[in-house]
């Protein structure tokens, strides 16, 4: 008798116009996209049951059955919601595929909480060049979908009930994305719409959570005897730099002075700690290393500027592209720094690395005791934007980058060119800051140049987006083999020998510095991609 009872309540449930709609259309929706991006729930459940994220099984399925869940409610409340506040639904379905269509476009994977980390400091005309490049069309199937729905079935709720409904799903999906951080899951899976306002709560809830930097006690009270320069570019790719053996000559400059005895270490093409921004540079202040250490560890170690202050040194941050911490730094790190500069003290601009360079080049050239790090406007993409029109050398350049894939080459050489040895040129004018003056310049990551049938940039997992230059110049060099695969998780114990902090005062095994003999041993090097996954770097 109770089954019959169940059965038919079931039934009728399955039958409610609203239920049954909302989710053939769900179902529909998780079919369309493994159908439009190549399987991706499919590709995931076969890596969660096989590889390294079955230890986060029960996570995974939680945020998968949750994020079911949430895209259900979601349709659900929207057919039942009054004409008048159907809108609101029609937009956020519709923002969340426009963005997470084209993002997978560029990226082959929905957004997550690192690419939100840089959204609000990447400048405007980036944006709308990558989203014009990057548009995908197809969200407008869903959409359409969906919009059909909305107004093919009648609503039933009042506007007090539908701003109840709208209330259930903001606190399911802050549940959501709350559990994904405190699970520290890096990907939200499920469609696009779960995906991205999960991605939203998850990067709010870690906003709103604390982390604790692990101190640094002052070493010394003395003014540093040296001054020593982080060069951190965007977007440049070791193997097309001059200096490395390119074929073109794009660091005429720069060869020069790499080409004078006994003031430059030049360790070819290095591995990038990751494929993003935000992903690199996080490493990069903080040494913690891929393959050895878990990403969220950048939240905790000590930042090199800690290191900095703690050994008697001025610290300054130049960053040519946001005015905003993007780069792994948060507020409560500028304690241990002395002086901001933002991208707006430089006037944004393809000049405007110059205007850094020569405000860098008299600090270090009036004082000692500095230590400066600067985030470079670089070749960032479109990348004629990088030079001046008539500093064009080889051409042509590219109308449309997708169409036109054999040309892209050729801005982002110009754009090496103009940028990065101009700089060089005012940075160093002539070689007397090197007498007391030690710089280390990488990148933060290569770019794929659209070769080998990549239509995406970077944020990916090619070698190519992991293969930036590393460079050091000084007057007082040790002499060491520059042979061995260097990467980023090189860089900043090679900085902490330069500012002569003791080796009990280090709060972790890092990496083996530049400088010693450890590098002789052969060894795995690893970067993170987009996603925070592992990918073993193999030598060019």
């Amino acid at each position: 008798m109770y089954m019959k009872t169940y059965i038919k309540t079931l039934g009728k449930v399955f039958l409610d116009k609203y239920f049954a709609a909302a989710l053939v259309f769900v179902l529909s929706l998780y079919v369309f996209e493994e159908w439009a991006f190549d399987s991706p729930q499919g590709q995931f459940l076969k890596m969660l049951l096989t590889f390294d994220l079955k230890k986060d099984l029960a996570a995974n399925l939680i945020v998968s059955f949750g994020s079911f869940v949430f895209c259900f409610l979601f349709v659900l409340f929207a057919l039942r919601s009054p004409n008048n506040m159907r809108w609101i639904y029609g937009f956020a379905f519709g923002l969340s595929t426009l963005i997470q269509y084209g993002f997978w476009k560029a990226v082959k994977r929905f957004i997550l909480e690192q690419d939100l980390q840089i959204a609000g400091s990447t400048p405007l005309n980036i944006w709308m060049g990558a989203g014009a490049l990057y548009f995908n069309w197809i969200f407008i199937l869903p959409l359409a979908a969906f919009v059909f729905l909305l107004f093919s079935i009648k609503g039933e709720e009042t506007r007090p009930q539908s701003l109840r409904s709208i209330g259930v799903l903001l606190a399911l999906i802050v549940s959501l994305g709350g559990f994904a951080f405190m699970a520290d899951l890096s990907v939200l899976v499920g469609p696009s719409l779960p995906a991205y306002y999960g991605t939203i709560a998850q990067f709010g809830v870690n906003a709103l959570v604390p982390s604790s930097r692990q101190a640094v006690e002052p070493i010394t009270n003395t003014r540093a005897k040296n001054n020593i320069l982080l060069i951190v570019d965007e977007s440049i790719r070791g193997d097309h730099l001059g200096i490395n053996g390119y074929s073109r000559d794009t660091t005429p400059y720069l060869s020069q002075i790499v080409s004078k005895e006994g003031i430059a270490l030049n360790f070819g093409v290095a591995a990038a700690g990751g494929t993003c921004s935000y992903i690199s540079n996080s490493l990069l202040i903080t040494g913690v290393r891929p393959g050895s250490d878990d990403f969220k560890l950048v939240h905790t170690h000590p930042t090199v500027f800690q290191y900095a202050r703690a050994m008697g040194y001025k610290t300054y941050y130049l960053d040519v592209q946001a005015s905003s911490l993007w780069n792994g730094l948060k507020g409560d790190d500028l304690r241990y720094v002395d002086f901001w500069y933002k991208v707006n003290d430089f006037e944004d601009g393809y000049n405007s690395d110059f205007r850094a360079a020569e405000q860098i080049s008299d600090i270090l050239s009036e004082s000692t005791g500095n230590f400066i790090m600067v985030n470079k406007r670089g070749v960032h993409f479109l990348y004629e934007g990088s030079y001046a029109p008539d500093a064009e050398i080889w051409g042509p350049t590219p109308d449309d980058y997708t169409k036109q894939p054999d040309l892209v080459v050729n801005a982002y050489d110009n754009g090496i060119r103009y940028n990065l040895d101009n700089f060089f040129r005012h940075l160093l004018p002539d070689l007397s800051i090197l007498d007391t003056t030690y710089i280390i310049y990488t990148s933060d990551h290569g770019e794929t140049l659209f070769e080998d049938g990549t239509d995406w940039l970077h944020c990916n997992n090619t070698i190519q987006e992991a293969r930036v230059p590393l460079l050091i110049l000084g007057k007082h060099l040790p002499t060491v083999e520059t042979g061995f695969q260097a990467s980023h998780s090189n860089i900043l114990p090679t900085l902490l020998d330069l500012m002569d902090v003791p080796n009990n005062i280090r709060r972790h095994p890092y990496a083996p510095s530049l400088f010693s003999d450890e590098n002789n041993q052969p060894v795995d090097v690893y970067f993170f991609d987009g996603a925070l996954r592992l990918v073993d770097f193999q030598a060019p």
